[in-house]
């Protein structure tokens, strides 16, 4: 319980370079082991580093895909809350215990922060920074607007935001997919040289031909290629995310 504890204090600066440590730590004795060479085990060990960050970025997509599929869950609730007559706080306080699961710790940080004295409008603008698209910025701004104004039109405009980011999650949905045989291929690519590397290093003439200048010369491009392909693999199959302009 203690290790969990301390691991949720930890940044994410600081977890990334203690995931990129474990992985060196790892990575070296084992590909030590496989190979029996020390320059080869520390060329693939190097190229092992994009694990930890790669594992980071698909949290973090994940994290995101998430909350961006549940913004439309969450506003149905919201019209259902308004048109019964509920106020909006309450209706805010309700996502904590029906909303999306992805959404219930923001939800329940705004409630935490206006129990703690704080304006409505100054919870809601302050919970921007712990959401993180564009979706979370519209309503939450639609929310302080209805809470200044009034509610009447509230039910109509969260439909309309509602029908147009289901819209926009299956567009980015289908794009995706199409995107995400080309990532797949490009990531086989990359790995596939040295998985060969490794299955060749059972033969004691490919461990010594490693050891010579020219193997070192081909072991050091081969890494500066394969970090040079995984961030163009990267820059190409980013999908850009819709800029927050009210965040």
């Amino acid at each position: 319980m203690k290790e969990l504890e301390i691991s949720s204090k930890l940044s994410p600066q600081v977890k990334q370079w203690l995931y990129l440590l474990a992985t060196v730590v790892g990575a070296f004795p084992i590909s030590l082991i496989l190979t029996q060479s020390t320059v080869m085990a520390s060329a693939i060990s190097t190229v092992a580093l994009a694990l930890p960050i790669e594992m980071t970025r698909l949290r973090r997509a994940k994290a995101l895909k998430a909350e961006r599929e549940a913004w439309p869950i969450a506003i149905d609730h919201l019209i259902s809350a308004v048109s019964s007559g509920i106020s909006i706080p309450r209706a805010l306080n309700d996502l904590i215990e029906r909303g999306p699961e992805a959404l219930t710790r923001q939800f329940a940080e705004i409630k935490r922060a206006i129990d703690s004295g704080a304006a409505f409008h100054d919870a809601l603008r302050m919970a921007k920074r712990r959401f993180h698209t564009s979706a979370a910025d519209q309503v939450l701004e639609v929310l302080i607007i209805a809470r200044v104004t009034g509610s009447s039109n509230v039910g109509t405009i969260f439909r309309t935001l509602g029908e147009f980011l289901r819209q926009e999650n299956a567009m980015r949905a289908e794009i995706e997919a199409r995107h995400g045989w080309v990532r797949s291929s490009a990531s086989l690519a990359a790995i596939a040289p040295w998985a060969l590397l490794v299955i060749l290093s059972a033969q004691p003439t490919t461990r010594a031909a490693f050891t010579t200048s020219t193997g070192l010369y081909i072991l050091i491009l081969g890494v500066a290629l394969t970090a040079v392909a995984y961030l163009w693999m990267n820059l190409v199959g980013r999908l850009p995310e819709v800029p927050r302009a009210l965040a």
